[in-house]
């Protein structure tokens, strides 16, 4: 396999970096082996930092316990609407480009795997979301977030017969571990540490209710 190297331009938002950073409220990453055909579990770590630049810029470190998965610094800003510059992806931007690469990396391997003979695929996706937060004077307490909806729309030339493609997509949304965690309710911990000092998981005040 051929390495490869770019500069998506000259102040990139995105670089691979040799140090894995530490985390101090979690455990250090580590694979347990697993035999063909059993459930392997893994993680994905993340670290996120305010920039001294502020106005919502934030540096991302992500790595995870895969083998040579590598790690990587992402940049995040927000919009200027919202207060942001607008010089790199938001974080749901980021969340729903994760989404729609999940699913298409499913759709190479398992066509890959199994034979399945694929021309071109490309995916097209629009995810929506709501929130009560009107860019003015809100109490924490009124403020909600909301995911509406995501489409995934999937464009594939192919000469398989209609229903074997239709089946075959079917096994790649299943197998697709970022559309199961949003098409499932999926538990998430809220932990808190204060100066240093762990609080415990904080949770929620339940689902927003509202439309």
């Amino acid at each position: 396999m051929k390495d490869i190297s770019w500069e998506m331009n000259p102040q990139t938002i995105v670089r691979k970096v040799q140090q894995t950073p530490a985390q101090v409220s979690l455990p250090d990453p580590s694979l347990e082996k697993v035999k063909q055909g059993e459930r392997m579990r893994f993680d994905a770590h993340v670290n996120v930092e305010t920039m001294p630049e502020g106005m919502h810029l934030k540096k991302v470190t992500l790595f995870s316990n895969v083998p040579n998965g590598g790690t990587w610094e992402l940049i995040s800003d927000e919009g200027t609407a919202v207060g942001g510059r607008g010089t790199a992806p938001s974080p749901l931007m980021y969340f729903a480009a994760g989404l729609g690469l999940c699913l298409m990396s499913h759709v190479e391997m398992l066509a890959k795997d199994q034979g399945f003979r694929i021309t071109s695929a490309r995916l097209e996706q629009r995810s929506t979301w709501s929130t009560t937060m009107d860019l003015g004077e809100i109490s924490p307490s009124d403020c909600y977030g909301k995911g509406e909806h995501m489409q995934l729309n999937l464009l594939i030339e192919s000469p398989e017969p209609r229903a074997r493609m239709t089946e075959f997509i079917r096994y790649c949304r299943q197998a697709c571990m970022a559309l199961q965690t949003v098409a499932a309710a999926t538990p998430v911990g809220t932990g808190l540490y204060l100066n240093g000092v762990p609080v415990g998981d904080i949770g929620g005040f339940g689902p927003y209710k509202g439309s």
